[in-house]
């Protein structure tokens, strides 16, 4: 089987099965009107949490390497944003421009796409390093990214406040207790908490189909191509170095390339609006880097699986 053999197999096997389930999203999106915001407090607020809890209380990953992902992931994301910031600095005159660069820059769309996408390739036992990765990168968009879209107007008090009130992280502390200690949930409770927490993948991919619905009419465009590149191109290079360097075992380094590879998170059109950014930038570069990552996408899994 040739290389363009080999791309094809991975789209169908891997990508196309998400693209399905985001496409019956922005097919009911477009025909019967679902509320986007509505369905994705009900992500946020409930399947989520559950997601990351049951993941965390389960796992058996080894804790060495539960601390290397997430150290390694903030990193990426650090990094990512650093790049941005320096990339701008013609821009600095377009200051709501910048920040929705550096917005999508350190904003990967690790749940909606990532999670399904790292389950489909790489199995079910990596899922729970992509979660611990899903955390981290949920930690930065409520805290570091609300504070670059804020572009240093609200307090880094109010940030912190904003970071307090997301759901998930309660969920990662939670799990970790429960998984360290060893204490048993009646057995009702788990079941429901994982019950919920099977829902999110598909929920999440449903809420991306919604959210593309909307008619994006493109605006800033060498800002939009500027936030793409450096998601789709330097992040996967960024991670790999990263992951080398850290020493990290590459069956777990795989999880955070591909976590810190994805398009650009749905969640910063929540974060753009809050912040009075460019929506019409945002929505833009959230439509291109999705339309574009399942070319990026199998090609890295394809440098992935043969470096195994």
């Amino acid at each position: 089987m040739g290389i363009l053999g080999e791309l094809l197999s991975i789209f169908i096997n891997n990508i196309a099965p998400i693209l399905v389930i985001a496409g019956v999203g922005f097919v009911i999106g477009r025909h019967l009107h679902v509320d986007a915001r509505s369905f994705g407090r009900v992500i946020f607020y409930a399947f989520s949490p559950a997601l990351v809890f049951s993941s965390l209380a389960s796992s058996k990953v080894d804790r060495t390497e539960l601390v290397q992902v997430s150290v390694v992931m903030a990193l990426v994301l650090v990094s990512l944003l650093v790049l941005a910031y320096l990339s701008t600095a013609g821009y600095r005159d377009n200051r709501v421009g910048r920040a929705g660069v550096m917005l999508s820059a350190m904003c990967p769309n690790t749940g909606n796409l990532g999670l399904p996408l790292v389950s489909f390739v790489l199995g079910e036992v990596a899922l729970t390093y992509a979660v611990i990765a899903f955390v981290v990168a949920t930690i930065s968009n409520f805290s570091l990214g609300i504070f670059v879209a804020s572009s240093g107007r609200s307090s880094i008090i109010r940030a912190l406040l904003n970071m307090v009130r997301v759901p998930t992280i309660y969920a990662a502390i939670g799990g970790l207790v429960v998984n360290i200690t060893g204490f048993a949930l009646p057995l009702p409770i788990m079941r429901s908490v994982s019950l919920l927490g099977q829902a999110a993948v598909p929920a999440m991919l449903i809420l991306l189909g919604l959210e593309l619905a909307q008619a994006a009419k493109f605006a800033q465009f060498r800002l939009i191509g500027l936030g793409a590149g450096i998601r789709l191109l330097a992040a996967p290079v960024i991670a790999i170095f990263l992951v080398a360097l850290f020493e990290v075992r590459w069956e777990v380094g795989m999880v955070i390339v591909l976590q810190a590879s994805m398009p650009v998170a749905v969640v910063t059109l929540i974060i753009a609006n809050e912040f009075q950014l460019n929506m019409q930038q945002q929505l833009g570069t959230v439509l291109v880097t999705t339309l574009l990552s399942p070319i990026t996408l199998s090609v890295l899994i394809l440098l992935l699986q043969r470096s195994t």
